[in-house]
């Protein structure tokens, strides 16, 4: 069992990984300012959604400044751009989808590395 959860750690840090270098990919600028990403956001956090988790209408580009800002002192302002810039429509659907109830399974991250170690169709 132990060794069970150690491999699902080691291989939820890799899809970690390749999901923030695709996601950079996706999207090089940051939604806030425009600057280059160095760094995805989850707008629902992974603690809340395992089904988000790698799903990039979840990921939010933002530099490392911005990332700190929204952590460390919860600026609304960073929250309410997100919203307005990708859309209720996108809000809704997001917070309908958090609460399906995916199960990180060896087989399931697999997958998931599988697709993320492919280049993304743009």
């Amino acid at each position: 069992m132990k060794k069970d959860r150690a491999v699902l750690r080691k291989l939820e840090k890799r899809a970690d990984q390749l999901f923030q270098i695709r996601g950079r990919e996706k999207y090089p600028v940051s939604i806030i300012s425009g600057e280059p990403t160095e760094v995805g956001h989850h707008f629902i956090p992974k603690s809340q959604s395992n089904n988000l988790r790698y799903d990039f209408d979840n990921y939010i580009p933002l530099t490392n400044k911005e990332h700190c800002r929204h952590h460390l002192s919860g600026d609304p302002s960073i929250v309410s751009t997100i919203v307005l810039k990708r859309g209720s429509k996108w809000y809704d659907d997001l917070n309908l989808r958090r609460h399906i109830i995916r199960k990180h399974t060896k087989e399931y991250l697999q997958e998931v590395i599988e697709n993320l170690s492919k280049p993304l169709p743009f």
